[in-house]
């Protein structure tokens, strides 16, 4: 048997050693590539995350401005069906698409409110109200199935109150405490309805229930509603402030009758039948207005693969001014 050349021994290891230099240096390569594409990934990620940062700045000084004119031009008499509360505002730009739609948010019931157990000095019915008095009846007034106005009620007003003492049927650190995980009441203001959702007896379903009627608002007063911004889904709102002594079914027919444009004063809408025949203890006028205090604007914007969803909470001062007072992020 012959024995190889030392010389082609030689350039076989050669080969050899070129080849794994080679596969060596391809690996090297391709996780170069692979972190100079995962960068530039990266960076383009970024410059859209921050393009769609001043994307939002830009459609939220424009929701100002633009709510500042439509204010300016009708002296905070807002109607459904105006410009920039009916249809959404839709802003074609490079790479994407800027969409902005308002709504009055103005017809709530302020839950933060509920702090506060003082009457707003209404002798209704022979009794002064107070804002947890008009919570349980809008409770009932909406006409929910299988709940306990009494326990949902306690259990709020001991998530907002600064005590640690437990409501009727209500819930404090006590009962908390024994869930798990395990936490603690806020004792502060509500910063969004979400925060029911930690509440005791305050179920999903429920909350998306309670959702058109119910609002956070940043300061403890109950809201004044707009008689010609009030929706279908909100005529509980309108039966709260007859006291209860306007079904819920005449309550939508009124909002469903109310002309194009509005009603000229909270006046013309009381002297609709419905109402008329309503005793005038019961009316409680000082809940209604044709003026708008709160305007919500949310904004979309989507730009190279990104969705950006901001809602903004714009307050309209008697002096007609607009300022922004909450700015959240909904994804």
């Amino acid at each position: 048997m012959r024995r190889a050349s030392p010389r082609k021994t030689e350039a076989g290891v050669a080969l050899v050693t070129v080849l794994m230099i080679v596969a060596a240096m391809s690996t090297v390569a391709i996780m170069l590539s692979s972190a100079v594409l995962a960068s530039t990934s990266r960076a383009k990620a970024l410059d859209a995350s921050a393009q769609t940062d001043w994307f939002v700045s830009g459609a939220e000084e424009f929701a100002e401005l633009t709510i500042e004119k439509l204010v300016a031009t009708s002296g905070r008499n807002l109607f459904d069906g105006m410009p920039a509360l009916s249809e959404p505002m839709t802003f074609q730009i490079d790479g994407g698409v800027i969409s902005i739609n308002g709504r009055d948010a103005t017809n709530c019931l302020n839950v933060n409110a509920l702090r506060s157990n003082t009457s707003d000095g209404e002798e209704g019915a022979g009794t002064s109200r107070t804002p947890r008095d008009d919570f349980k009846q809008l409770l009932e007034l909406a006409e929910l199935e299988g709940i306990d106005v009494e326990a949902l009620t306690a259990s709020l007003v001991d998530w907002v109150d600064a005590d640690q003492s437990p409501g009727l049927s209500g819930a404090e650190d006590s009962y908390y405490s024994g869930l798990v995980p395990a936490y603690r009441t806020s004792g502060q203001p509500l910063q969004n309805l979400s925060e029911l959702r930690a509440i005791r007896y305050y179920t999903p379903e429920l909350i998306d229930a309670l959702r058109p009627l119910l609002c956070a608002m940043p300061d403890e007063r109950p809201q004044v509603l707009n008689i010609n911004t009030l929706r279908e889904e909100e005529a509980a709102l309108l039966s709260l402030a007859m006291s209860g002594a306007l079904p819920l079914r005449d309550a939508r027919d009124v909002i469903f009758q109310r002309p194009a444009g509005g009603w000229e004063s909270v006046g013309d809408m009381l002297s609709q039948p419905d109402l008329a025949q309503i005793a005038p203890e019961l009316r409680r006028e000082e809940m209604l207005s044709v003026q708008s205090s709160h305007i919500g604007i949310r904004t979309v914007i989507e730009y190279r693969g990104l969705r950006r969803i901001y809602d903004l909470l714009l307050l309209v001062e008697e002096t007609g001014n607009v300022s922004a007072i909450r700015r959240e992020r909904k994804g």
